[in-house]
Parts: C-alpha cells; sequence; structure tokens
C-alpha cells in the first residue's frame, strides 16, 4: 500500500484534495520523514509533507525567516508557507542540475548535507532546497565556504 493511499482510505475528499494539490500525486522525491510533490496550484512550488515529527519542515521555515534578508538568501529556495502544524511545507521549486559543471566549487560551510538531490537551479543559480538538517546553530551564519563532497 502506497503513502497516499495509506493516509486517506476511505476519504474521498481528502484523497480529491491531496491530488489537486500534489498535480495529481506525482512525487518528485521523498526522504527520511518527507515527500515532496510539484504544487497543484503553482508550478513555480513543491508541497512537502512531514508524515513523522523529525520538525524538518519547520527547521527549513525557521532557516528561511532568519536568513531571507541577507547576503545568504542566495543559497536557499525561500519557503513560502507552512501549515500551522509544521506537516505542510510550501517552497520555490529548483531545477535538478543539467551537468556537473552547475554545481558550486565552495557552498557556505553550515551546510553538512550536500547531496546533489539536495540542491537545485533557481534563477540560474545553485540553491539548497533539503535544509532541514543543517549546522547553523553549531556554526552561526557564517560566510566561510568550503568545498562540498558532492554524492
Amino acid at each position: 500500500m502506497s503513502y497516499v493511499s495509506e493516509i486517506f482510505q476511505p476519504n474521498a475528499i481528502a484523497y480529491d484534495l491531496f491530488q489537486l494539490l500534489t498535480d495529481r500525486g506525482e512525487l518528485l522525491g521523498n526522504g527520511v520523514s518527507r515527500h515532496v510533490y510539484p504544487y497543484g496550484l503553482d508550478s513555480r512550488m513543491v508541497i512537502k509533507f512531514e508524515q513523522e515529527e523529525n520538525f524538518q519542515n519547520t527547521a527549513e521555515w525557521n532557516v528561511w525567516n532568519h536568513v531571507k534578508y541577507m547576503d545568504i538568501a542566495k543559497w536557499f529556495a525561500p519557503v513560502e508557507f507552512i501549515s500551522p502544524c509544521g506537516r505542510i511545507l510550501i517552497q520555490r521549486r529548483t531545477q535538478p542540475f543539467k551537468t556537473d559543471t552547475q554545481l558550486p566549487k565552495s557552498v557556505p560551510a553550515f551546510f553538512t548535507d550536500t547531496k546533489v538531490d539536495n540542491w537545485g537551479m533557481l534563477k540560474g543559480k545553485a540553491v539548497c532546497h533539503d535544509y532541514g538538517y543543517h549546522r547553523l546553530l553549531e556554526m552561526g551564519m557564517t560566510k566561510r565556504m568550503r568545498a562540498p563532497a558532492w554524492f
């Protein structure tokens, strides 16, 4: 049984709403606790559903709201909305890298999870779209850069 059918059976209205919000349920990716879909009401966005309480959506919301007016904001995919309980997050959609030459040679030191799937292109720039886990508390909003070990 899929994640979608598990959470919505037998509620047909909830299932229809899910299909509407996720552009017919096309899964873009998933991780430890979240599933990511295109946002059906705005193709420039994705919608992230967090099924476990790891608070990655909340972490991304908090990080974005702290950095959005700073120079380092250029490294983050913007977050547009979070639900009251934090289980649903809407974020700007990035595009996958077309070539390895688009991968940045250096990134801010607080980015620890430099998996290629966690990054993408937005307006011609490489940005992180999965920053639910980070080292901002330990490292601060440093401008120090490091060469990532892309994997």
